[in-house]
């Protein structure tokens, strides 16, 4: 009974040293389930001219049927479990640090110093982790784009380097591709404007959503639910990227120009020059419909399932 009671116990102990991380993987695992054809209409979008959004779909539909929403989908979903259990447990960690108090935000935290706090927290997760997830982003975006960019390159007579008719290659196959031709760091380019990207955003995200959950928590009066968890998360995802999508438009035209063989771009500056000069300034925001239809539910997702979690784990004690 003894034996029992102490592996019940060890059970008990281990998941709650470890609950940030299951609550964050189990967020990560639904919001990229029911975001990423999102993504990747994103993608398209901010990478080659399509008139509309439903434009975009229809094409991707008549040329690579339903697949083609999912194109590389496996990677992400395996570690974006893990990027976002790192994210949430550094956010976590030093938000606590700068707090002085292992209880993370109180009633007697003041509404200031909860969006200071959570500001400051969320750029040192977003600048952690972007290096993590840029490699991971780059080869996403390689993957989902290979079928539009060979076609693109046969038109313009321009060779994708490493790119062959092999559309079905795997994701494994594209990182093996990339290093072949420009190093074990080459998957890292774009790095600088990556973590720009990552840390402002999830400075915005964090601090957007914590202030809106203390909002909703004193105004709706049911003490931090379901329903300010699903609110809070769908405010602070529309948030985030309306103030970052123009960095994550540059971004993803330098990441697809990688693998060209000349280059289109050379370096942040000349990528925004000439996005402005080709659609003016509406240029750094295409793409931006479909990303803030996915953005509402897929963060109120995210949250939600994050906090239920939480509450299904109660924290460690200090005793």
């Amino acid at each position: 009974m003894t034996d029992l009671s102490d592996a019940l116990t060890t059970k008990q102990r281990l998941l709650q040293s470890n609950r940030t991380v299951l609550a964050a993987s189990s967020a990560a695992v639904t919001s990229v389930l029911a975001g990423f054809p999102f993504d990747s209409i994103k993608t398209r979008m901010q990478t080659h001219y399509y008139p509309s959004m439903m434009s975009c779909v229809r094409t991707t539909f008549a040329e690579e049927g339903a697949r083609g929403f999912f194109r590389g989908m496996i990677p992400p979903l395996i570690t974006v479990s893990i990027i976002k259990s790192v994210s949430f447990s550094v956010y976590e960690n030093t938000k606590h640090n700068l707090l002085g108090d292992s209880q993370g935000f109180t009633k007697d935290t003041t509404l200031s110093e909860v969006m200071k706090v959570s500001f400051l927290s969320g750029g040192v997760s977003g600048a952690f982790i972007a290096l993590l997830s840029c490699p991971l982003e780059l080869v996403k975006i390689q993957r989902q784009l290979e079928q539009v960019m060979l076609k693109s390159s046969s038109s313009n007579s321009q060779q994708i380097a490493g790119v062959t008719n092999e559309l079905n290659a795997s994701s494994w196959h594209a990182v093996k591709q990339i290093v072949s031709k420009k190093g074990v760091f080459g998957l890292w380019l774009g790095l600088t404007c990556h973590s720009a990207r990552d840390a402002l955003g999830t400075s915005i995200y964090f601090a957007g959503y914590e202030t809106m959950k203390r909002i909703l928590s004193t105004t709706v009066g049911e003490g931090g639910g379901p329903f300010t968890h699903f609110m809070s998360g769908g405010f602070c995802g529309i948030l985030s990227w309306l103030f970052v999508f123009p960095v994550d438009a540059i971004k993803t035209n330098l990441q697809k120009d990688i693998m060209m063989t000349k280059p289109r771009y050379h370096g942040f500056i000349d990528c925004a020059i000439s996005l402005v000069k080709m659609n003016g300034f509406k240029g750094l925001y295409r793409g931006l419909n479909v990303t803030l239809i996915r953005a509402f539910p897929i963060h109120s997702l995210n949250f939600l399932v994050y906090e239920q979690v939480l509450k299904s784990i109660p924290p460690l004690s200090s005793s």
